[in-house]
C-alpha cells in the first residue's frame, strides 16, 4: 500500500500509517472503533482464528435480533446489506445523540449535516458527547447479536523492504502506479509503503453456543423427585389407593345385600 505522505496535510497528518478492520463480509466495518495500524517501513502480518457465537434470547440471556432498520439512517454509509453488530449500533446512537444536541454527526446524514471544524462550538459540542461516549455515559442501548462470527487476531511486525529487495520492489510498483515515481531511495519506501499479510492461523474454527441451564422440563421433574421423597408416592403406591379404594366400596355394597329377619 501507498500512503502518499507528500499529500497529507500538516494539521491532520498527524500519523502515518494504514488503519486496517477486519470483520465479516455481512458486517459494515468501522476502522476508528476496531481497526489497528499497519506502519509504513514494515510488513504487518495478522493470523486470524475465526470464532462463532450464538447465544440466548431472554428470558435465558440478553441477546438481540434487532432489525437493520432501527438504525439505518443514522450512519452515513447504507446499512441495508448489513448485519446488526454492537459497534454498529453504538455508533449510530452516538450520531444520533450528537444530531440531537450538536445540530450535526461526525458521518454526516441526509437530515443532519456534518460537523465543521472551523465551527468552535460544533467542534467543541462534538468532542464533549465523544467524551461521554468514551465514559459509557451515553443512553444506548446495544445488546450483542444472538449469532455473531468474530476473529481472534495475532499480529506480528518485521522491517521491510530488505536492501537487496528495494530495487525489484521499485520496478514493480512503478510500474502499478506513476504516482510511486517520487519514491527511489530507501528511505522514501520505507515512509509511504506498507506491507500487509492477512491469513488463518488454523482452518478450524471455535464455536461456543449458550443453552438454558434449567429448563421448564427440569423444574417438573424436580418437583415430581421431591413430592416422591416427602410423601413416599409412586406409581405402585397409586395402585394400592385403588385397589383400597375398590375393596372398601365392594364391602359397602355387599353389606347392603344382608337382610336381617326378626325373631318372633
Amino acid at each position: 500500500m501507498f500512503t502518499e505522505q507528500s499529500e497529507y496535510l500538516s494539521v491532520y497528518g498527524q500519523d502515518s500509517a494504514a488503519v486496517v478492520t477486519i470483520a465479516p463480509h455481512n458486517n459494515l466495518p468501522f476502522p476508528t472503533e476496531s481497526g489497528f495500524f499497519a506502519k509504513p517501513g514494515t510488513v504487518t502480518s495478522v493470523a486470524l482464528v475465526e470464532a462463532r457465537v450464538d447465544r440466548q434470547q431472554p428470558p435465558y440471556g440478553n441477546c438481540t435480533n434487532k432489525n437493520i432498520d432501527d438504525i439505518h439512517g443514522m450512519l452515513l454509509h447504507s446499512t441495508a446489506n448489513h448485519s446488526y453488530s454492537v459497534v454498529m449500533c453504538e455508533t449510530a446512537c452516538l450520531q444520533h445523540v450528537m444530531a440531537d444536541y450538536c445540530g450535526c454527526t461526525d458521518t454526516g446524514t441526509e437530515e443532519t449535516p456534518h460537523c465543521r471544524y472551523l465551527n468552535r462550538t460544533e467542534v467543541m459540542c462534538s468532542q464533549l458527547i465523544r467524551y461521554l461516549y468514551q465514559l459509557d455515559l451515553l443512553p444506548c442501548d446495544c445488546p450483542p447479536p444472538c449469532s455473531e462470527t468474530r476473529y481472534t487476531m495475532t499480529i506480528s511486525q518485521s522491517q521491510w523492504p530488505s536492501d537487496v529487495y528495494l530495487q525489484n520492489l521499485l520496478k514493480v510498483i512503478k510500474n502499478k502506479n506513476p504516482k510511486t515515481k517520487i519514491i527511489n531511495d530507501m528511505q522514501s519506501a520505507r515512509s509511504n509503503l506498507v506491507r500487509l499479510e492477512v491469513y488463518f492461523e488454523t482452518l478450524n474454527y471455535q464455536y461456543t453456543s449458550e443453552h438454558p441451564a434449567y429448563t421448564w422440563t427440569d423444574l417438573l421433574s424436580d418437583i415430581g423427585g421431591t413430592l416422591g421423597l416427602y410423601i413416599g408416592l409412586s406409581l405402585m403406591t397409586v395402585f394400592e389407593i385403588i385397589r383400597f379404594i375398590m375393596v372398601i366400596i365392594k364391602e359397602v355394597l355387599n353389606s347392603k345385600k344382608k337382610v336381617v329377619h326378626p325373631i318372633v
